[in-house]
């Protein structure tokens, strides 16, 4: 298989393996192909042709088009924040809770819809990695909202505009403690996470550099409405010594200060080019798109150009290197195959017995990637769920409702489920998908002798049965 992670399909061991790709024509279907499973969640059912007739220049331009956004709409009546309020703050909790959980899964369900059906894939993809870069997890369901609307709307902006935004937001406050970041008594979290996962990485500042930015920060909090305050009877007005500065500075100062680093810039770079391009770093490259980007002032859509328009991002050894997150894997079926959902909990079940459910990334550093999404069990239930998707096999596991520790991927965290969803897969609306090589219409980097044995344990079987094999096997777990 390809350079870089390899499963070995008989033991579900994953391995890194330096063999070369097999070689092919990167025609533009092919080329469109990996761009819309990095640039976005994988090929739609009813756009094979455009994949096969339109330019990757084109068809870049067309997905990482952003006149598609609007606001999540929910499933459920919301609350506004004078409401919510009002709710909070009853003796009894059990309402206030109620509401939180059940728009929270609303608002999940929302976006994964929209991750399904957008046109702007890139922006919707984009604002996923957000969603793991400022990673929060609290109940309050309106903050959650707001911050995953930041990320959507900023998503291919300017990180600058970005930073601001989640750093005054009620969810990320919350989250890291600034709210008790008082000047008699200084909380250090948010300032630290800020450094050391949201802009500059380790190694970029000191000790004395946390505790004067979260100086800074003393007084930056939310009122009751989730609406940001700058209480200045809680700030400490003296004078801090920051990444070699001294002044009078506020939290404001702090960004402005950080963003003049270069560093900040090759940072961010670096995990955008793991997450869409390779987890393998070229550092050459990092550093000269780092460059750009900083010059850009911080332009995150120039970025992805850059990424997205290269030749590079098509060689051989980018194919199929990527492992696809639980996200990306049930968003990405769910685009290649139609279908209506009698109990859409049921995948995101499966999401969470994987180990990924939006709102709920396990800790401030976001998810993990590549090849940290495999174990022997996630393998096996990975490679087991297109055909519970289909109805040929069926699934008697449920993640449990609060499963803080293993994201469901423990057994002991692991219930029966009595009840049998059901899912209904529109396959006579499918024909051309069916018509097509599915090898190369599925599989990042097709293996021929993996094709040999799926064509003969599917021989006499209809081309369904063999969409499904395919999508069952650990090939399909690479994009």
């Amino acid at each position: 298989m390809t350079a870089g992670i390899r499963f070995v399909m008989f033991n579900y061991a994953v391995t890194i393996n330096s063999n070369c790709h097999n070689l092919y024509l990167m025609n533009n279907f092919l080329k469109n192909k990996h761009l819309i499973s990095r640039a976005g969640f994988g090929i739609h059912h009813n756009d094979i042709e455009k994949y096969k007739n339109r330019s990757p220049k084109d068809f870049y331009k067309e997905i990482s088009n952003t006149g598609d956004y609007h606001i999540l709409q929910t499933d459920i009546a919301g609350l506004s924040p004078e409401e919510y309020q009002e709710l909070a703050k009853a003796v009894d909790k059990k309402p206030v809770n109620l509401f939180n959980k059940n728009y929270n899964n609303a608002v999940k369900k929302s976006w994964h819809e929209e991750m399904i059906k957008s046109p702007s894939q890139l922006q919707e993809k984009m604002a996923l990695f957000w969603h793991g870069h400022f990673a929060t997890r609290i109940q309050q369901a309106l903050f959650n909202k707001e911050i995953i609307e930041i990320f959507r709307k900023n998503a291919l902006g300017n990180f600058r505009d970005l930073v601001f935004a989640v750093s005054k937001s009620a969810a990320m406050l919350n989250f890291l403690n600034n709210q008790q970041n008082k000047k008699a008594n200084p909380n250090e979290n948010f300032a630290r996470e800020l450094m050391e996962l949201f802009t500059l990485g380790r190694g970029q500042y000191t000790e004395k550099d946390i505790r004067e930015s979260a100086r800074a920060f003393t007084g930056w909090s939310y009122n009751g409405l989730g609406e940001f305050t700058d209480n200045k009877k809680q700030h400490d007005t003296g004078e801090k010594e920051f990444l070699g500065k001294t002044d009078n500075f506020d939290g404001a100062d702090i960004i402005n200060i950080i963003l003049e680093k270069p560093a900040c810039a090759e940072f961010i770079t670096g995990k955008i080019y793991q997450f869409y391009v390779n987890e393998d770093p070229d550092e050459k490259l990092i550093k000269s798109l780092s460059q750009k980007f900083y010059q850009s002032n911080y332009d995150i859509m120039a970025l992805m150009d850059e990424i997205f328009l290269s030749d590079w991002f098509y060689s051989e050894k980018n194919i199929g290197a990527k492992v696809k997150s639980p996200v990306e894997l049930i968003v990405g079926i769910r685009r290649i195959l139609p279908m209506d959902l009698q109990n859409r909990d049921i995948v995101y079940n499966f999401e969470k017995l994987l180990g990924q459910e939006l709102l709920q990334p396990p800790n401030v550093a976001g998810w993990p990637s590549g090849a940290a999404w495999i174990d022997a069990s996630t393998l096996l239930l990975r490679m087991k769920i297109p055909a519970v998707i289909a109805g040929y096999k069926t699934l008697d596991i449920e993640p449990k409702a609060n499963d803080d520790v293993n994201m469901g991927k423990s057994d002991q965290n692991i219930v029966v489920n009595k009840k049998q969803n059901t899912i209904t897969i529109h396959w006579e609306s499918m024909a051309k998908i069916l018509d097509q090589d599915l090898f190369n219409l599925l599989l990042a980097n097709p293996d021929k002798s993996l094709e040999k044995l799926i064509a003969q344990f599917n021989t006499e079987k209809s081309k369904k049965h063999l969409m499904i094999s395919i999508m069952s096997t650990p090939d399909y777990q690479l994009c």
